[in-house]
């Protein structure tokens, strides 16, 4: 089964105190080269042969910026981000159904593009969950001591652990019920977490195993950890 993707790139990352949108900074690349996160997450899913499309989001004023990053790669389009992730996916998807006619019974994936370590089997697994179950997010279970804390930082309450996981990316889903969640949170005024929150207003999302290493660059201990951790 073939997927299109959509990569929300728009967001500032402001946290990272970077001159430059972060996912331009620069991480090791195979060999002594470098190259940047953007980059490293694009080309993951640009080697998936079942991948036929790829839709990144994108600061308006940076677009120069970012096309040189993506320079030479295939079935890539570039497009304008808006002002939050979320109205940044809805475009990516309103460009798959109306800008390229893609079906509305295609898979799609929304990834984060700041998740430049996913793997392939991360990809796969969510692919394969679409087909089988409709909808599914990628996700690990925790494994750390979870609490509840007030405002003073002290400790109110343990949290069962055992039934919570940290959801991920890539999210997969049919590309018909992601544009008609997406509409109908922006006809209504609703503002989600991710994309599996709005498509869950439709129907179930299941959960396939994601990946401990498929880490979220946000800050810069985060980025320290993609950079000195060249099996990631």
């Amino acid at each position: 089964m073939t997927f299109a993707v959509v990569i929300p790139a728009a967001g500032s990352g402001s946290r990272m105190g970077a001159a430059v949108p972060k996912v331009l900074l620069d991480i090791p690349a195979e060999g002594d080269g470098t190259q940047t996160i953007l980059r490293r997450c694009v080309d993951t899913f640009a080697r998936e042969e079942r991948c036929t499309r790829i839709v990144v989001c994108v600061p308006a004023e940076w677009q120069t910026q970012f096309a040189e990053a993506l320079r030479g790669i295939e079935n890539l389009s570039m497009i304008p981000g808006g002002p939050t992730r979320q109205d940044s996916v809805r475009y990516g998807v309103e460009h798959l159904s109306e800008g390229l006619g893609v079906g509305h019974e295609t898979t799609v994936l929304v990834h984060d593009a700041a998740r430049c370590c996913v793997s392939s089997g991360v990809i796969n697994r969510v692919v394969d969950g679409v087909r089988e179950y409709g909808a599914v997010t990628a996700a690990v279970k925790v494994i750390d001591t979870t609490c509840a804390v007030e405002a003073t930082q002290t400790i109110v309450n343990y949290v069962d652990r055992e039934a919570l996981w940290s959801v991920q990316t890539p999210q997969g889903f049919i590309l018909g019920d992601l544009l008609q969640a997406h509409r109908e949170a922006h006809r209504d005024g609703i503002t989600a977490l991710d994309d599996a929150s709005l498509v869950a207003r439709l129907r179930p999302v299941r959960v396939v195993p994601g990946d401990r290493l498929n880490v979220k660059v946000t800050e810069p201990a985060d980025l320290r950890l993609v950079q000195r951790s060249s099996d990631i």
